[in-house]
C-alpha cells in the first residue's frame, strides 16, 4: 500500500514538473482620512495548465466592503472563494465546469465579463461547451450569473452557432432562456462580411417580453491613409436581467472611450431599454508621424429626446524619436446633468534618454448648465517623470471655480495628489498615492461606476509568477 501511495505521489510530481502554474495577486489598500475608514481589497488568481487540462480559482478579500461600491455591504462576505473551474480540451472541443465568462456575437444577447476598475464581475457558474471548427462554431452554456454581492439565483440556458456560409461571410444565431422570470427568453441573428478594404457586421435581437426588434450595425472602411467607421444602434426593451437586476447582455454603447481624464467627466451610461443613435469616426494619416482623428456620436430616446452628443477632434504628432504630442478638443452634451461641455487639451511626452521620459498634460473644461444658464471652469494638470521600467513619479492637480456659483456648496475646490510607482523583480509593481482626488465616473463600454471624492493614501501591489 505504501508503494502504491509513493508511486501516485511521484506521478503527481512528474505531472506538476511538466505543467504550467501561474499565480497573480492584485491588492488595493485605501485609507480614507475624511471617513476614518481603511479598506483592503485583494484578488488572488491561481491557474494550473497541463496539456489538455486546465484548472483555476480566485479568492477575493473585501475587508470591509467599500460602501460606495456595495451600499448593502452586509450582503458581501469579507473573504470568499469567488471563482473556480476545471476545463478539458479535446481537439476542437472545450468543456468547462465551474465559473466562466462568455459572449455571444457583440454582446446583445450575452456578455459576461470582469472589470476590476468598475468592480464588475458577472461570471456564470455552471457548464460551458465550445466547438470551434473551420466552418462551424458552437457554444452551449448553462449556469447562474453572479451579481455584485456574489449572489446567484436564476438558471440561464442558451446556445450560439456560427457558420461560414461563404468565403468572406459568416452568419450566426443565439438563444437564451432563464427560469423563474417574466423575462423568459431572448434570441438574435447576425451576419458579418469581410473584404480587403471594408467589413460589415449586423445583429438583431428579439425579446419574448416585448414585440420589437433591436439591432446593431457597423461598417468599417480601410484605405491607404484613411480609415472610417460608422456604427448604428436601436435598443428597445432588450435589457435581459436576473432576479437581482444584473444584466446578462451589454451591447456596444457607441461612444468614444477617452484616455484623458477631463473628457471622462461627462460619460454616457448605456440604457438598453430606450436608446438609438450612431457613432462615426475618421482616422487620417497624411504622413507617418501625423495622425488626425475625428469622432462624432449621438444618442436619442425613441421619443426623439437627445440623451448624449459629442464632437471630438485629435491631432497626434510624433516630431522625432524624443518628442510626441497630442492636441485634442471635444464638445459634449450630457443629458444627465443637462450641461454643455467644451474641453480642449494638450498632452505631450519627451524622452530624455532611452529610459527617462517627461510627460505633461494640461486639460481645461468649460461647463454651461442649460437649466439655469450657470457656467464654470475646471482645470487639470499632470506632470510625470519616469525611468522605465523601474520607477515613475506623478503629480496631478485639479481646480474648479464651481464653488463660486449660487446654491453650490463644496468642501474643496482644489485637489492635489502625488503618486510613485515601482517595478521590481520584473513581476512586482507597487504604487503609492497620497493626497486628494476629485470625484468622477469610471466608465468602460457604457457601464459606469461613480468614484467619490478622495482624501488619504492608497497602496496598490500587483504580483505575478
Amino acid at each position: 500500500m505504501k508503494t502504491w501511495y509513493l508511486g501516485l505521489f511521484l506521478l503527481f510530481l512528474t505531472a506538476l514538473a511538466s505543467a504550467q502554474v501561474a499565480f497573480k495577486n492584485q491588492m488595493v489598500y485605501t485609507n480614507w482620512e475624511e471617513y476614518n475608514r481603511t479598506i483592503l481589497e485583494d484578488w488572488a488568481d491561481l491557474t494550473y495548465r497541463h496539456n489538455w487540462f486546465k484548472a483555476g480559482l480566485r479568492y477575493e478579500i473585501n475587508h470591509p466592503p467599500d460602501p460606495f461600491i456595495f451600499p448593502q455591504d452586509s450582503l458581501l462576505k469579507n473573504y470568499e472563494l469567488t471563482f473556480r473551474y476545471v476545463q478539458v480540451r479535446y481537439k476542437k472541443m472545450n468543456l468547462t465546469v465551474g465559473n466562466y465568462y462568455e459572449m455571444f456575437g457583440r454582446g446583445l444577447t450575452l456578455r459576461t465579463y470582469e472589470d476590476r476598475n468598475l468592480r464588475v464581475d458577472t461570471n456564470l457558474d455552471g457548464l460551458k461547451f465550445n466547438y470551434s471548427g473551420r466552418k462551424l462554431k458552437l457554444k452551449a452554456i448553462g449556469g447562474r450569473m453572479r451579481d455584485k454581492y456574489n449572489r446567484r439565483k436564476n438558471w440561464l440556458w442558451g446556445g450560439d452557432v456560427e457558420i461560414k456560409a461563404l468565403k468572406n461571410m459568416r452568419i450566426g444565431a443565439s438563444y437564451l432562456t432563464q427560469d423563474q422570470s417574466s423575462q423568459k427568453s431572448l434570441w438574435a441573428a447576425r451576419l458579418s462580411y469581410t473584404r480587403d478594404m471594408w467589413d460589415f457586421y449586423a445583429e438583431t435581437v428579439r425579446p419574448s417580453w416585448y414585440s420589437a426588434f433591436s439591432y446593431y450595425a457597423a461598417l468599417n472602411l480601410y484605405f491607404e491613409k484613411v480609415s472610417a467607421t460608422l456604427e448604428l444602434k436601436d435598443y428597445n426593451h432588450m435589457s435581459f436581467f436576473n432576479a437581482y437586476g444584473t444584466e446578462y447582455n451589454a451591447a456596444p454603447s457607441l461612444t468614444r472611450e477617452h484616455e484623458f481624464s477631463m473628457l471622462n467627466r461627462h460619460p454616457h451610461a448605456l440604457n438598453q431599454n430606450d436608446e438609438r443613435g450612431y457613432q462615426m469616426e475618421i482616422s487620417y494619416t497624411p504622413t507617418d508621424p501625423i495622425q488626425i482623428v475625428l469622432n462624432h456620436s449621438q444618442t436619442f430616446t425613441h421619443a426623439g429626446k437627445s440623451f448624449f452628443k459629442e464632437y471630438y477632434a485629435e491631432l497626434g504628432h510624433t516630431v522625432n524619436d524624443r518628442l510626441e504630442y497630442h492636441l485634442a478638443a471635444a464638445w459634449t452634451f450630457d443629458f444627465t446633468t443637462n450641461t454643455d461641455n467644451i474641453t480642449p487639451l494638450v498632452d505631450g511626452s519627451y524622452n530624455l534618454t532611452d529610459r527617462d521620459q517627461i510627460h505633461l498634460s494640461l486639460q481645461h473644461q468649460h461647463t454651461k448648465n442649460r437649466s439655469d444658464l450657470s457656467e464654470f471652469d475646471s482645470e487639470l494638470g499632470l506632470l510625470e517623470i519616469s525611468h522605465s521600467p523601474f520607477v515613475s513619479f506623478a503629480l496631478v492637480g485639479e481646480y474648479t471655480n464651481k464653488y463660486q456659483l449660487r446654491n453650490v456648496e463644496m468642501k474643496r475646490h482644489a485637489w492635489l495628489y502625488g503618486m510613485v510607482s515601482f517595478t521590481f523583480w520584473h513581476n512586482q509593481r507597487l504604487s503609492v498615492l497620497y493626497g486628494s482626488r476629485r470625484e468622477g465616473f469610471i466608465c468602460v463600454g457604457g457601464i459606469c461606476r461613480y468614484e467619490p471624492e478622495f482624501q488619504g493614501v492608497e497602496f496598490k501591489l500587483t504580483t505575478q509568477f
